[in-house]
């Protein structure tokens, strides 16, 4: 039996939307369908610009009669001044929660909590949500929890772990974090593997920046991908690696010998990479046929 752990997301902040006109905002706003979000079920989206580039990416979850959305705490102010900016007339309620984001893994967590093994499967006990990754099964489950809440009473069996450890099961399996691996208006959302992690949805009708994403899905578009990294030696975001001279990638996570890289797919061959010894390779949740 593998040990489940829990942590503390420190770096995350959920907001509330109620009001009357929430789903229907949402639903012309964001990547991903609000028609699938329900008491049961979660989904993981993305806010745009016009240009289709991304800006903030986020859970979003049924609450009642509104909504919550599990975001970056680093970029929560931004987002509200960004859906604030679109709500215009609609009614349509943006607040502080009052929550905190924990997240549980390991092999049993969903057999702990009792939830089916469904990416974005939620369960409700009281003022308590738990919900699977909506991105991948292996990153676990979500916990969105009154502040004070005390994980260990609340799953018994679990350790309770430094954020780094959660980090270290984010980077192994290669999930982007937004706003460090997805940059604000400078990625394209599919560069981030949003589609194979969930993301966005085509079949929802207009979004904001929905023309450009679907141009690129339909047209094949995508030079660039985010990638895996395995490497001995020290990295930081930014560093650039080089195959022949020639820049093929950029350095955007990089923790303990792994981390994540935007990868120009177009140029990547099977030579000797700079620095020697770095090691590129995609995530086992992409199924596309452009590198090796």
């Amino acid at each position: 039996m593998t040990e489940m752990k829990i942590t503390l997301l420190e770096n995350r902040a959920v907001l509330a939307l109620t009001g009357k006109d929430t789903h229907g905002f949402l639903q012309n706003l964001i990547t991903n369908d609000m028609d699938q979000v329900s008491e049961t079920r979660a989904i993981y989206a993305a806010l745009l610009t016009a240009q289709g580039k991304f800006l903030h990416d986020f859970f979003v979850l049924k609450q009642g009669e509104g909504y919550l959305l599990d975001c970056a705490a680093d970029r929560k102010d931004d987002l509200v001044r960004r859906l604030t900016m679109y709500k215009l007339r609609a009614n349509v309620t943006i607040a502080e929660s009052g929550y905190s984001v924990y997240a549980l893994f390991g092999e049993e967590a969903l057999v702990a909590i009792g939830l089916p093994e469904e990416t974005g499967a939620v369960k409700k006990d009281c003022d308590i949500l738990y919900f699977a990754d909506p991105r991948l099964l292996a990153m676990g489950i979500r916990i969105i929890a009154p502040i004070g809440f005390d994980p260990t009473t609340a799953v018994p069996g679990a350790t309770m772990v430094l954020h780094e450890d959660y980090e270290a099961l984010r980077l192994a399996y290669g999930i982007p974090e937004g706003g460090s691996d997805i940059i604000p208006e400078k990625n394209f959302l599919l560069e981030a593997n949003f589609e194979e992690l969930g993301g966005v949805s085509f079949n929802k009708g207009c979004y904001v920046g929905q023309e450009l994403t679907a141009r690129t899905k339909h047209r094949a578009k995508i030079k660039k991908r985010l990638f895996q990294i395995t490497y001995d030696g020290t990295l930081s975001p930014g560093d650039v690696i080089t195959q022949n001279g020639s820049e093929i990638a950029e350095v955007r996570s990089f923790a303990n010998g792994q981390g994540l890289a935007l990868v120009r797919i177009d140029n990547l061959t099977e030579e000797a990479m700079e620095p020697e010894g770095v090691k590129l390779k995609r995530p086992e949740y992409l199924e596309f046929a452009s590198p090796p």
